[in-house]
């Protein structure tokens, strides 16, 4: 049996513009930055863009795992701050869209890096596709950004309750995205939390609140993470003290965890 060292967390939301590619990378930079060995997988179907915001473009994808004989090795390229960057190409998912032997040969390339690491944070697709599902349950801790704005809020919801109806996922984090202060983003939880467990059996906690920041834009333009280009901006901070909070939480191994590194036949896992 293969032991892993290796947190999967699975960054979610609804069908997008709730920032959740932002809210991947910068966490993923400031956990590495935190010392933590840290892996950033890029599988936001068809709008891969991680490598972009990190101004590492060009170079091998995921794709490449599935159509050659390639090893992640050959794909992986080191970030911001000491990232391990895998990144995705446009069309390529991990979930159900994928025929067996694809899935196969993406565990098996995965596998030797699950005690090599402390941290893999995944950018999922954004949606209800099977496929996105598929890969969001596949993990130790699904972590739902969610934003303000009304579509964004029911969109956050319908994931969720796909999850948990489909998937029998249970405990879920919330990062409130693009709010005024901690206290908004806290009130902005509260509601969606009072609807989520009015209606589904799961539970919701809340690991902090990345403020509306015009800095995060303007990294954005300059292909860098806030929190490399802007590191005194209250972004930054945000996304530091949220990077503590993951580092520090309690994450026990699951199933889906062990069924990303393909090794649901040594674990059990369905």
């Amino acid at each position: 049996m293969i032991e892993r060292s290796a947190r999967v967390i699975a960054v979610a939301s609804g069908k997008g513009g709730a920032g959740k590619t932002n809210v991947s990378v910068n966490l993923a930079v400031a956990l590495s930055r935190l010392g933590r060995r840290t892996m950033l997988v890029d599988c936001d179907v068809g709008l891969a863009n991680a490598n972009i915001l990190l101004g590492m473009e060009g170079g091998r994808t995921l794709a490449d795992l599935t159509r050659s004989s390639a090893q992640l090795a050959d794909i992986a390229c080191q970030g911001p701050g000491g990232v391990m960057l895998v990144p995705g190409h446009s069309g390529l998912g991990l979930g159900g869209g994928l025929c067996a032997d694809a899935r196969a040969t993406l565990a098996a390339a995965f596998r030797p890096y699950a005690g090599d690491v402390d941290d893999v944070i995944v950018d999922t697709g954004g949606g209800m596709a099977g496929e996105s599902l598929s890969l969001v349950s596949a993990s130790d801790m699904i972590l739902i950004v969610l934003a303000a704005e009304p579509t964004a809020f029911m969109d956050a919801y319908a994931v969720l309750k796909g999850l948990a109806v489909r998937h029998d996922c249970s405990r879920f984090a919330v990062v409130t995205n693009r709010v005024r202060g901690e206290a908004d983003g806290r009130a902005l939880f509260d509601r969606f939390r009072n609807v989520v467990e009015q209606f589904l059996p799961v539970h919701l906690d809340h690991l902090g609140s990345i403020p509306e920041d015009p800095y995060l834009r303007d990294a954005v333009l300059t292909k860098r993470c806030c929190v490399e280009a802007f590191p005194s901006a209250p972004a930054s901070a945000a996304f530091g003290r949220l990077a503590r909070k993951v580092a520090e939480a309690d994450m026990p191994m699951l199933p889906g965890g062990h069924i990303f590194f393909g090794m649901e036949a040594h674990h059990g896992a369905h």
